[in-house]
């Protein structure tokens, strides 16, 4: 164990087994407008609304928003599919749901019938490659938990949110040395140029207005100003796995160290598909880190029952805790092999130290932008400022904080 190392802590939260604890919620959340990895359904009443869940998606929770959908006036269906009972393996998890079209065809002939399509049945649509749904068909992946679809992550301030973003895009944009490392071991140095922040810029704007991803603040990527040791024990998309090493050179992983079976998978499929392309992508590969960004949401938690789902709902209880302040989330890969599969794992930093041009912006984990005199005067506006600006969570990992 590291002895300065933040303390594990999650918080205790009032088990929920009754609909109506959801219920308010889930009303808000159909009226308004998803922003950002925050659930909204933006329904007008008289849409027609389709759920795909599956045996190991989360019951309570599509029940409460059945009902949400329908008092609002408009009309919902569902199809339950079987979906993957029992899997709790990271790695299939991962390789066999995520990126990957595993629904049945009949199920998007059903869907393109109707105005919003849910999948509570995991899928990341916006990952997986062509999806056969109609462009006037909405869709969404619900991918929370009774107990991450809570008011305190849900209904956080937008206003504090926004100026946490600015604060930390601030340090960050047109840096050109940003260095990261975090307790677990990983030592990367990014090298930038004005072009590639002007690039990114230039995606984001007309997608969300803004030269990032609320929440979720890309830096350049994939770049060949990447060097060093990336050390991981968490699949986003999956769950805990063993402490996992790739040594980066230009950008891409061309070494992997441990990981068990995760660490195995990678270097099977690196070398398999290592002709594999993406458009402008500097080489071929799957092995390139295709996204690096920093996540500002303090109050995101895993959810606390994780270790007793499978499936779907196993996935949704964990993906969430990425989304907390001062975690670096990451991807290797990013390309389309096959007509339903496109190759791209997700990992997580925990306990990062992010420095860009000398300037700190992260220190083990927590992000600097939540001391900040003048966020800290916003926060009161909503609250105590201390719990607003507190992560609410912080892993337990073995070897950092824990045995």
């Amino acid at each position: 164990m590291i002895a300065n190392a933040p303390a594990p802590r999650i918080p205790v939260l009032p088990e929920i087994k009754d609909v109506e604890q959801l219920l308010p919620l889930a009303r808000s959340a159909v009226k308004r407008k998803e922003t950002s990895f925050m659930v909204g359904l933006d329904l007008k009443g008289g849409e027609r609304v389709l759920i795909v869940s599956d045996t190991t998606s989360d019951a309570l929770l599509q029940e409460a928003l059945a009902i949400a959908i329908r008092e609002s006036g408009n009309h919902l269906d569902v199809i339950q599919l079987e979906g993957f009972p029992g899997r709790t393996d990271p790695v299939e998890l991962l390789d066999g749901m995520f990126s990957n079209n595993w629904w049945p065809e009949w199920v998007w002939e059903a869907a393109n019938k109707y105005d919003l399509v849910l999948a509570m049945s995991f899928m990341k649509l916006p990952h997986t490659p062509n999806l056969p749904l109609a462009e006037k068909v909405r869709s969404d992946v619900i991918e929370v938990t009774r107990y991450t679809f809570s008011p305190d992550y849900e209904n956080f301030p937008l206003e504090i949110r926004d100026a946490l973003d600015k604060k930390t895009w601030d340090l960050l944009v047109n840096s050109s040395k940003i260095k990261i490392t975090d307790l677990e071991g990983t030592d990367l140095e990014l090298t930038y140029t004005k072009e590639e922040w002007d690039r990114t810029a230039a995606r984001n704007i007309p997608r969300v207005g803004k030269p990032y991803l609320p929440g979720h603040l890309m830096v350049p990527a994939p770049t060949r100003g990447m060097e060093g040791k990336l050390v991981t024990s968490s699949i986003t998309f999956g769950g805990p796995v063993p402490r996992t090493t790739l040594t980066i050179e230009h950008g891409q992983a061309v070494k992997v160290v441990g990981g068990g079976k995760f660490g195995q998978r990678l270097t099977e499929s690196f070398e398999k598909y290592k002709n594999a392309t993406m458009p402008k992508y500097p080489g071929p590969g799957v092995n390139w880190i295709s996204t690096l960004a920093l996540c500002t949401h303090p109050r995101a938690i895993p959810s606390p029952d994780f270790e007793h789902l499978t499936g779907s709902a196993r996935i949704h209880a964990w993906t969430t805790g990425h989304r907390r302040s001062g975690v670096i989330h990451l991807s290797l890969g990013e390309s389309v092999v096959s007509q339903t599969y496109k190759v791209i794992r997700h990992v997580d930093l925990f306990f990062p130290t992010v420095v860009a041009d000398g300037r700190k912006v992260v220190e083990m984990g927590h992000l600097l932008a939540l001391d900040d005199p003048e966020v800290q005067k916003l926060a009161a506006k909503y609250g105590d400022p201390k719990k607003l600006l507190t992560e609410a969570w912080i892993p337990a990992v073995s070897g950092v904080n824990a045995p």
